[in-house]
């Protein structure tokens, strides 16, 4: 992809599949289309990680992330399209959780299976234009037209009682867009009369010469529709219900979502905005550790296992933002490390949670238990993602907090003994977070028989197919950090160096 058409083809390429599937093109079969999701969506994972890993220099991937690929509109000022560091990882591993997606969605999507699939293709496609597009309408135009998608397939693909929540979700991002919008047109008149190219790279390089008060509305306008997606506290409610109420496969369009709240943090909040995210920088860790404790002790105390697990999902996403807010090159990419890891140990962990659900017809812990004797292969995958988000070393959850905690003892913004309580609290965190791990893989797997009226089945050959997958990936993560930390850290380097200018 080292020209605009191929920026754009990877990006529309869902959108045409998602078109053919929604026109009728299939007449409505759907095994047929169900196939070729499935084997669409290999294909293009399989594409996506030959055209990044073969840019690669020296697993650096430097010649997709220093050259942006640009064309010049006359409609819009000029449109800049490309891949940075963390956009183009993402854009990897989104492909790789649709896929798992399409996937476990053959015994979990039963109706309307036209409408989920070509609507799963159309949130990759604009996900994937969030992270290319560095104009000002398209980015708007793709991060509604997500929301959009996510809000269908939750409204189609859940239970009733999710809807309300739903129309929440849609709401508070379609606010939060708004407010985008009208701070985007004051930032595109500005750099029109200064005769500067309009559009977020340039307003990037720009930043320090627009109003102080535009990119205060502009900070908090990405902070807001960051703290949805993360999310931060008193922004949870809605998406707690959502991931309550989903299935497997919903799952995964929701953890990308935390995909995409930290890439809008990181680009634009810490890197565009640094100026007034170093104001903010003490506020927002104290909010994360906050995050990162209190949510902890939630999980603890439900009883519901999904909702436990929403908890435990927040509050390892706080983990990220306590090493974004250390400013230091460790931090940064031990956060996007987290963010990679949390994404694919998490996808496994509720994935297999649903699993068990599925069988125990509950989703109360005290009437789950004795399932590892019916369930081996389950009970095995759901031992090995229980060990990967406690941070046992060899697994990327283990690399990913290491790096985390390093950058915090790593920062040169706070005193010591700020540092100190600081890491003490997140050390809390993490202890509470793997307790609750170990609470609830005893109680499913090993607790009292619950299982004597359940119709009791193993994992079928396309559950560990997919769970199979995200394992191999969590471990060869684990084994061998450096096939990203290398492109992290040069961007990490990029970041702390404009800090210090």
């Amino acid at each position: 992809m080292e020209n605009f058409s191929g920026t754009i083809i990877f990006t529309l390429l869902p959108l045409i599949a998602g078109l053919m599937i929604f026109a009728g093109l299939f007449k409505n079969n759907t095994i047929i289309i169900r196939r070729f999701a499935k084997y669409f969506s290999i294909i293009y994972f399989l594409y996506a990680a030959f055209e990044f890993f073969n840019r690669n220099t020296n697993l650096e991937f430097g010649n997709i992330f220093t050259n942006p690929f640009y064309i010049t509109s006359w409609a819009t000022g000029g449109i800049s399209i490309g891949f940075d560091t963390p956009g183009s990882i993402f854009a990897l591993l989104i492909s790789f959780l649709i896929l798992i997606c399409f996937v476990i969605a053959k015994s979990t999507i039963n109706s309307k299976q036209k409408l989920f699939y070509s609507f799963v293709l159309f949130f990759e496609s604009s996900f994937l234009t969030i992270l290319s597009s560095h104009d000002f309408c398209i980015f708007c135009a793709a991060m509604l037209f997500a929301a959009l998608c996510a809000y269908v397939l939750v409204f189609n693909f859940s239970s009733i009682k999710t809807r309300k929540d739903a129309q929440k979700y849609i709401i508070l991002n379609t606010f939060a867009i708004f407010i985008l919008c009208g701070a985007f047109s004051l930032i595109y008149a500005l750099l029109k009369y200064h005769a500067i190219q309009a559009n977020i790279l340039n307003f990037a390089y720009s930043s320090t010469d627009i109003s102080g008060t535009i990119q205060l509305l502009l900070f908090f306008a990405f902070l807001f529709l960051s703290a949805i997606k993360i999310p931060l506290f008193g922004f949870h409610k809605p998406l707690l219900e959502i991931i309550k109420n989903s299935n497997a496969s919903l799952s995964c369009i929701f953890f990308g979502d935390f995909i995409l709240g930290f890439f809008i943090f990181i680009k634009f909040n810490m890197y565009i905005l640094k100026d007034i995210f170093q104001i903010f920088t003490p506020v927002i860790a104290i909010l994360s550790i906050f995050n990162l404790c209190y949510f902890a002790i939630l999980a603890l105390g439900e009883k519901d296992l999904k909702k436990s697990f929403g908890y435990f999902c927040f509050s390892q996403s706080s983990i990220a933002l306590c090493a974004l807010c250390s400013i230091s090159i460790e931090g940064i990419c031990g956060a996007i490390f987290q963010c990679i890891s949390q994404s694919l140990i998490l996808t496994g962990l509720f994935a297999c949670y649903y699993f068990a659900t599925q069988i125990f017809k509950t989703n109360k812990l005290p009437f789950m238990g004795a399932l590892a004797t019916y369930a081996p292969k389950l009970a095995a995958f759901s031992f090995i993602l229980t060990l990967a988000a406690a941070g046992i070393p060899f697994t990327a959850g283990f690399s990913a907090k290491f790096l985390c905690i390093l950058g915090g003892f790593s920062t040169q913004i706070y005193s010591q003994d700020v540092i100190w309580i600081c890491n003490l609290f997140i050390f809390l965190g993490f202890t509470l977070g793997a307790f609750y791990l170990i609470r609830t893989f005893q109680n499913i797997f090993f607790g009292a028989d619950e299982c004597n009226n359940c119709k009791v089945s193993d994992l079928l050959r396309h559950r560990t197919i997919a769970l199979s997958a995200i394992t191999f990936c969590i471990i060869t993560l684990g084994i061998a950090p450096y096939l990203i930390t290398g492109a992290i850290t040069k961007y990490a380097d990029m970041i702390v160096s404009s800090f210090l200018m």
